[in-house]
């Protein structure tokens, strides 16, 4: 990327949106793990959609998510870096949660959506084109 090309706000704007959606991820993940971790002791279990599941796999599966993060806050520093191929990886993921949509409607899944679709507008925007090109 040449000095003269700057960050539009556009990507910012997805950028931090993007980040506000990481962090409410993170909380979600933290209270899986307490909760994992608070029935680990007894031999308690939380049924969801007709399945059972033990504190372990609460945990196991928050432990793997945490990583899912991580993975994700890359990929969201390499877009705001103005990696083209980070902005797809984005682009597909915005739209996989979009189309999840298919499996059931709820009011946070259609806010979920909408926030999906500005980001993927905000990232595909002429600014933003402008910026990736540049920034290759």
């Amino acid at each position: 990327m040449s000095p003269s090309t700057s960050r539009p706000t556009t990507v910012t704007a997805a950028f931090w949106i993007l980040i506000v959606g990481l962090i409410l991820d993170l909380i979600t993940t933290i209270v899986l793990i307490t909760t994992g971790i608070a029935l680990a002791g007894g031999a308690v279990e939380v049924e969801v959609d007709g399945a059972s599941f033990g504190g372990g796999v609460m945990i196991a599966t928050g432990v793997i998510l945490i990583v899912i993060l991580l993975i994700e806050l890359l990929v969201l520093r390499k877009m705001r870096a103005g990696r083209n191929w980070a902005r797809i990886v984005i682009t597909v993921l915005e739209v996989l949660g979009i189309l999840s949509l298919l499996g059931g409607v709820s009011t946070l899944g259609i806010i979920a959506a909408i926030i999906s679709v500005v980001v993927i507008v905000l990232l595909w925007v002429r600014q933003s084109n402008d910026y990736f090109r540049a920034s290759a």
